[in-house]
């Protein structure tokens, strides 16, 4: 029993890396825009489409996709700012809403057009394997996912903390006003914001597609995995993201080993309801 426990937790804790990389993208565009991006999570669904659509026609192994679908990511982002989010900035909350809503019915069946609704997944890749330790087992595609997830939060951690753009995005998000009277312009902030965002996707679609399948209908539970991560947070600290992401993970890897897997949703909404209801700022939150 306490090995199946620890089997579980550590399974949970490689998952909940992969989900804070997805919901870091989110908490970006939503600390510096205050965008409700509905369709943040099909992002990551077209990431997995287009991962698993290079794997097939280039016959590349997913791991490197990223090379391609991180600037693919990253331009589709940009210009749903421009197209759609710049005109609604100024507008009251249910424009936004409807104008991502709309973004995310759109992706969605795009998707179906060009993919059908048959779920579609990779069965092979160099990061394939099992580690077996005791009477424990890691697959390595976990693994090696969820290390790739925590470097490429340190790599944001530290492009935020160090570099023009990422003091940027951190004066915007603080005070847009004061930020633009020391010359930083909000327009490209804000796209670049939404682009990074967007782009963060990408790893993690490539990264998940080696252990999961995917579907024109998965957008909608990486989107409510990642609001309730960041609910779970706060806004402005990304180690406790971090934390939430893991605590996320093993909840969910919880609830479909011991009660139900079709619960694993009904756990997350419940974790997401209690925390905006005792701490609607979050556990590290800052703001």
């Amino acid at each position: 029993m306490i090995d199946s426990f620890i089997q579980n937790l550590m399974n949970g804790v490689m998952l909940g890396a992969i989900y804070t990389l997805i919901a870091l993208g989110l908490s970006i565009v939503f600390g510096v825009m205050n965008i409700v991006n509905f369709a943040h999570g099909d992002f990551v669904m077209i990431a997995m489409y287009a991962t698993f659509w290079i794997a097939m026609g280039f016959e590349w192994d997913p791991v490197y996709s990223p090379l391609i679908t991180f600037p693919l990511l990253f331009i589709m982002g940009v210009l749903a700012y421009y197209l759609l989010i710049h005109r609604t900035l100024r507008t009251n909350y249910v424009t936004q809403i409807a104008v991502t809503v709309g973004l995310m019915v759109f992706l969605r069946s795009m998707t179906q057009v060009f993919f059908q609704a048959r779920p579609r997944t990779i069965t092979e890749s160099i990061i394939q394997g099992t580690l077996n330790f005791g009477p424990y087992t890691i697959t390595m595609t976990r693994l090696v996912s969820a290390i790739v997830a925590i470097l490429a939060i340190i790599a944001v951690y530290l492009f935020l903390k160090k570099t023009w753009a990422g003091w940027a995005i951190r004066a915007a998000s603080d005070n847009l006003d004061s930020a633009s009277l020391v010359g930083i312009n909000p327009t490209r902030t804000y796209a670049f914001s939404l682009g990074l965002g967007s782009a963060l996707t990408a790893i993690a679609g490539a990264l998940l597609i080696t252990f999961q399948q995917v579907d024109p209908t998965m957008g909608m539970r990486f989107g409510l995995l990642s609001w309730a991560i960041l609910a779970l947070a706060g806004l402005g600290s990304i180690p406790g993201l971090l934390i939430s992401g893991v605590i996320i993970g093993c909840v969910e890897s919880l609830t479909a080993a011991y009660w139900d897997p079709r619960a694993r949703s009904l756990t997350v909404y419940l974790i997401f309801i209690l925390i905006l209801w005792l701490k609607p700022k979050g556990l590290f939150g800052k703001k």
